[in-house]
């Protein structure tokens, strides 16, 4: 039988400040992440790589799946539901898969396109493998949420209202789940490395003034950053792994990987003039500023030499 973890006891003036700030980070981070995601859907002028698309949709049901319990107003109920807390507890332990592997998926497609750039043809033009890189994560998604949903129905008792969430008092399903993420997580370090260096390279061979250092730049602070959240998830996936013991510490943590996400991957020029344009503050604009950006634009489309950074502008 495995042993039942320490459950995490909250002061009553405690417990509603962690529960508010965990909930507010984790909504954030679902809302962030869905209205970058639907403006590179629905704008023409937003560019993203396949795995790009993938890695933001993996995220928001990320958050979602944390904020199930408030979703449904439970979250202060000792005993939820046992069909809202199954499912949640099954979100819990299979939907960091999907955030892991989405991530290594795109870090691979951005390293092809940056280490072979125009010497290859784009990975897009490999309708298998872009198909596969995909579904990958989707599918060992699903069948973790399966196997641990069949756990919580044929055992009910396991499943526990945490405070933040309904887990599995079992250590089974959260060692399976913490296996996966170091694995899938550790893969990820020689992809940043190998990044870094060719970054590094393509840095060494051009003007800093022209337009592929200054994306080649962008790109370094955003690989890099994000990199170093990889790692604190590492350390959650390794600290769930050998001890048994949940730790709100540990979790409020990682609540702000989706917010830093936003921040990094939603701070971007295009997106800004795509929600610029459908608020129409870009018509305050004087007229001179907006025949610039035109002739910017224009001129920029029209100079074969921008083509050559245009897989690292997508990521």
């Amino acid at each position: 039988m495995f042993p039942i973890p320490d459950s995490i006891e909250f002061k009553s003036s405690a417990s509603g400040t962690i529960i508010k700030v965990f909930i507010g980070l984790q909504l954030s981070g679902a809302i962030g992440m869905a209205v970058i995601l639907f403006t590179a859907i629905i704008s023409q002028k937003v560019k993203r790589l396949a795995t790009w698309y993938m890695f933001c949709a993996s995220w928001t049901i990320s958050c979602l799946s944390y904020t199930l319990l408030f979703i449904v107003g439970q979250i202060h109920l000792p005993e939820p539901k046992k069909s809202i807390c199954v499912t949640q507890a099954a979100l819990m332990y299979s939907v960091p898969t999907l955030t892991a592997s989405s991530t290594l998926t795109l870090l691979v497609h951005s390293w092809y396109n940056v280490h072979f750039g125009l010497s290859r043809p784009p990975l897009e033009s490999n309708r298998r493998v872009i198909t596969t890189m995909l579904l990958a994560p989707v599918l060992l998604w699903i069948l973790l949420l399966i196997g641990f949903i069949s756990l919580g129905i044929k055992n009910p008792s396991l499943v526990h209202n945490f405070g933040l969430y309904c887990t599995f008092m079992q250590l089974l399903p959260a060692k399976i789940s913490s296996l996966f993420v170091i694995i899938t997580t550790f893969s990820t370090i020689p992809v940043q490395v190998s990044l870094g260096l060719s970054l590094c390279r393509n840095i060494d061979r051009r003007n800093t003034s022209s337009t592929m250092s200054t994306q080649t730049v962008k790109m370094v602070i955003r690989v890099f950053t994000f990199s170093f959240l990889i790692l604190i998830g590492f350390v959650e996936g390794l600290i769930h792994l050998v001890t048994p013991y949940r730790n709100t510490a540990v979790d409020m943590i990682m609540a702000f990987l989706p917010v830093s996400g936003v921040l990094i991957f939603g701070i971007q020029k295009d997106l800004f003039q795509s929600w610029f344009a459908w608020t129409r503050i870009s018509c305050c604009l004087p007229r001179s500023k907006m025949e610039e950006v035109e002739v910017a634009h224009i001129s920029t489309s029209m100079n074969p030499s921008q083509n050559e950074s245009k897989n690292v502008e997508q990521i």
